[in-house]
């Protein structure tokens, strides 16, 4: 039987076999993605940072490979200085965030911007393992609130759009006010955008300050009319952005991503979101792996993670950090259409893995 077959067949099944395995991996494209509220324990100006190792601990432990941070910054007013603030996050990264490698250097091993619009107190931030193609901020309104955009060079995509947020708080009149202007705002951003960067996902990372779930309590009455007339929807309206909620839940299901001190009061307290882009031909797919949210007070007895210890999120942040593992699928263009390409490339892998699986059922039978 070895005349049926020869060596020359053999090494063809050899390739092809190998041809599939590398072409599985390379199609692969995953990323992590953190959104957190870490409640000013980085900053330039008097931080509270007594939290700074308990953020780093989770951070360290999640490994995203891009973070959308609100609230970068401390609790005296100052005369804003983003670069200040840039620069003392970007010292947190380099003596804290050690699953980026030993002495991680910037625009190397990670890529840092702080939103240049704050408060006086905070701002936003974005840190990807990642270059960006392209960053930068602009006003969502009052009290001086930035929306950061960046296009992330992610490989084997059309790029992904990144967006970071932290709406006003509050509920009364003003505040509510407010956060409904922060809120169409970013969709006007986000609908911009889409349209000049056709074939690239996006997402939305931010303490969006409301939600507008039927079975949580609002801040302020869902689509209740405003002073000024309008209609007040916040979290409905950044969604008519094309944004749809990955859903997050905790160890125990439950939906809360703020006043994280302990298991089960203020259950209804959601305001932090990961929002994705839609499916749409055209454009790069993204399909969620995981969505959840990392709250040590809320996993089942036993199964805290190694090395936490149950009150670890709260001496982080009183905001819960929201994580999502998305796998994208490129968009090619093909002349008048196009498809996407999965993640990995499962068609073309199927095929070579198929015709050197019969290859192999020949062999064996021989």
């Amino acid at each position: 039987m070895e005349a049926a077959f020869p060596m020359k067949g053999r090494r063809l099944t050899g390739v092809a076999l190998l041809t599939g395995l590398l072409v599985a991996l390379a199609g692969a494209t995953e990323v992590r993605i953190l959104s957190w509220n870490i409640a000013r324990a980085v900053g330039a100006n008097n931080p509270r940072s007594a939290q700074a190792p308990y953020v780093a601990k989770t951070i360290n432990y999640l490994r995203p490979d891009i973070l959308i941070l609100q609230e970068v910054g401390g609790e005296t007013r100052t005369s804003w200085n983003a670069f200040s603030q840039e620069s003392a996050l970007d010292s947190f990264v380099r003596n804290n965030l050690s699953y980026l490698g030993p002495n991680p250097v910037r625009n190397r091993d990670y890529y840092l911007y702080v939103n240049r619009l704050g408060d006086g107190w905070i701002s936003n931030a974005i840190i990807s393992r990642y270059p960006f193609r392209s960053i930068t901020d602009v006003s969502i309104g009052a009290p001086n609130r930035g929306l950061t955009i960046g296009l992330i060079d992610i490989p084997g995509t059309n790029g992904l759009g990144v967006f970071g947020a932290h709406f006003d708080s509050g509920g009364d009149d003003g505040s509510s006010m407010r956060r409904q202007t922060n809120a169409e705002n970013t969709r006007n951003r986000i609908r911009d955008w889409r349209v000049r960067n056709r074939r690239a996902a996006y997402l939305l990372g931010g303490d969006l300050n409301e939600n507008e779930d039927p079975d949580l309590t609002p801040v302020r009455p869902i689509n209740s009319t405003l002073p000024d007339g309008r209609t007040y929807a916040p979290i409905s309206t950044v969604q008519t952005a094309r944004l749809r909620d990955t859903m997050p839940v905790d160890g125990l299901g439950g939906k809360r991503t703020w006043r994280v001190t302990n298991s089960n009061a203020d259950l209804d307290r959601r305001y932090d979101y990961l929002l994705i882009s839609p499916t749409e031909l055209g454009r790069d797919r993204i399909d969620v792996i995981q969505a959840s949210i990392f709250n040590t007070r809320r996993f089942p007895s036993g199964q805290l993670p190694p090395g936490f210890d149950i009150t670890d999120s709260q001496n982080a942040s009183d905001h819960a950090a929201l994580f999502l593992r998305i796998r994208i699928d490129a968009w090619r263009s093909y002349g008048d259409g196009g498809y996407w390409v999965p993640e990995p490339s499962a068609l073309l892998a199927l095929l070579i893995f198929s015709g050197g699986g019969a290859v192999l059922v020949r062999l064996r039978r021989s």
